[in-house]
Formats: C-alpha cells, sequence, structure tokens
C-alpha cells in the first residue's frame, strides 16, 4: 500500500500545505488518483518505473508540478510501513 498526497506549494516555495490524501494499493492506482485531481498538470514524470525506483531507492516519490492555472503542487507518493 502506498500513502498518496498532494499539497499547494506557496509561490515562494516556503510553505508546505497538504490539499488532498488518499491511500492506493500500487503505483499505478496512486498515478490515477494524481491525474484524476490534478487533471491539467503534465504527469510524464509519473509514467513507467520513475516512481517504483524512486521509492525503492529514497522510500519515497516527490515532484513538484504546475497547472495551467499557476497553482504549484508538491505531490508524494511513498509506501506505507
Amino acid at each position: 500500500m502506498f500513502r498518496v498526497v498532494i499539497s499547494r506549494l506557496t509561490d515562494d516555495g516556503l510553505r508546505v500545505t497538504p490539499e488532498r490524501k488518499d491511500t492506493a494499493m500500487s503505483v499505478s492506482e496512486a498515478v490515477s488518483f494524481i491525474r484524476r485531481h490534478l487533471p491539467g498538470v503534465d504527469t510524464g514524470a509519473f509514467g513507467g518505473d520513475a516512481v517504483q525506483s524512486s521509492v525503492n531507492r529514497v522510500n519515497d516519490f516527490r515532484c513538484d508540478v504546475s497547472d495551467a492555472d499557476g497553482g504549484h503542487y508538491r505531490v508524494v507518493i511513498a509506501p506505507m510501513i
């Protein structure tokens, strides 16, 4: 199982405010959650084995993304231990 958190970043990047949290049974389910809640964001960085290899190496996957309206978000996918 994985924890998925989408947080809003301030423009200066100093403040992170969690907006959505969920759990997923697989990496693909976690990526689907992100695509559902951030439809205007390029999720190319979440494809292939990028998420799984990051989780295996450093225990989580983090990526800062921006939407078309100028919103900045941090996405975290981490295994539940």
